[in-house]
Parts: structure tokens; sequence; C-alpha cells
């Protein structure tokens, strides 16, 4: 079933995520359709992929222009492989070094530019937006930004905050003791949910070189 977000909303505060993992190019299509998008950025590392090639960059992006839906390839500067060593200063992709690159805000404010003009939705591969960059690291700059994130996994629309709570679920535990700081930290619980699950699923410099090779 559709969401029953406004399409005037969800342009101005809304931007949409799906992984494309479990699906053929007809089954997406069909989603982006009934959920309205207007627009895919691709937020994928690589343009190509070994095993789901109908949704190579090259031939997808056509595809879906046939179809009425923009699409734009942004993995360039907010894929979750980035080809930059000095992203990897202990051997594993450090979010908070990337979100600080001028490559990366520059994406994330042409994100918000756009979704006053398209209903847009990320797209990357992995089904579970848990595992994937898309709610761990894109999703706070945009939260910041004054956009949410919906994603569409299993046939329903679930929110960031729905997100948020399975992380804190499967993360949470041995919160800090808000008591003792001077100013407490309401998200303290999320953040620590959050700092776990990067640790589980962000990217080893040897997985991220797996289909390319890194830039000096």
């Amino acid at each position: 079933m559709p969401d029953q977000i406004s399409t005037k909303s969800a342009q101005q505060k809304t931007i949409f995520t799906v992984g494309y993992a479990g699906h053929d190019r007809t089954s997406l299509l069909a989603l982006f359709k009934a959920h309205r998008i207007t627009a895919v950025a691709d937020i994928r590392t690589f343009k190509r992929s070994s095993y789901w090639t109908a949704f190579d960059s090259d031939a997808f992006g056509p595809f879906l222009r046939e179809n009425g839906i923009a699409y734009v390839f942004m993995g360039d500067v907010m894929g979750g492989k980035p080809q930059d060593p000095g992203l990897y200063p202990d051997g594993q992709l450090d979010y908070g070094l990337m979100a600080a690159r001028s490559d990366f805000k520059s994406g994330i404010d042409r994100l918000v530019s756009g979704a006053e003009k398209y209903r847009i939705c990320l797209m990357c591969a992995e089904k579970d937006p848990l595992d994937c960059h898309r709610t761990l690291l894109i999703a706070p700059a945009l939260r910041a930004a004054g956009i949410d994130l919906c994603h569409l996994v299993d046939g329903r629309v679930e929110t960031q905050s729905e997100t948020d709570a399975r992380m804190i679920a499967l993360n949470g535990g041995d919160v800090p003791d808000l008591f003792a700081q001077a100013e407490p930290d309401p998200d303290a619980e999320a953040k620590l949910a959050r700092a776990r699950q990067i640790k589980r699923i962000a990217p080893m410099a040897k997985d991220a070189i797996k289909h390319g090779r890194f830039t000096s």
C-alpha cells in the first residue's frame, strides 16, 4: 500500500530509500510508481555489480528515464565504499571523516535542493537499511538539514525513527549515566547504538577495494 505522506510534504521534508536486493527491474519500478517516486539517486560506490547486473548504472538509468523517473549517480560523493585510503585510519571506514568531506556535504545539499522539486528515493543494494550507509551515514546528515528518511522495505514504509528503534534494540544497553553529565544528552542511547552498528557494518579497507583500487 502506498504511504500516506502527502506529495507536498514528502517533496519538502522526506526522502525515501530502497535496497534493490531481492528485486528485479519490474518489481522495483512498480515500487517506485506505487510511492510516486519521481527521481532516483544511486548512492552505490560503483556503477556496476558483479551480481546484480540488471541495476548497472549505464543500463538501469536509461530504463528509469524511459519510464518517467529521473536518475542520477551520486556514488562518487556518497558511496559507502569510498576509495580514499585516508578515510580508513584504523582499517575500517570512519563515517565521521567521510561526513566532514566537502564533496559529501555538497551531495547532501544537492539532495536537499532536489527534494524541493522531486520525490527522491536513494538506491543502494542492501535490503535492510540497518545494514547500509544510507541510514547510518546519510540519514543523520539529512536530518540535520531538516529532512527525514523513510525506507521502502518488505512491502512497507519504515520511518527513520522506526529504524532507529530497531537499531537501539539490536545494539542498546550500557548507556552512560545521563545524570553524571553536566548537560545530559537525550540521544545518548541512539548515538551509542549507531556507533555499535557502524562498527558492525562499516566496510574494511580490504572490502572497499574489492571492486576498485584506492586512489592516492
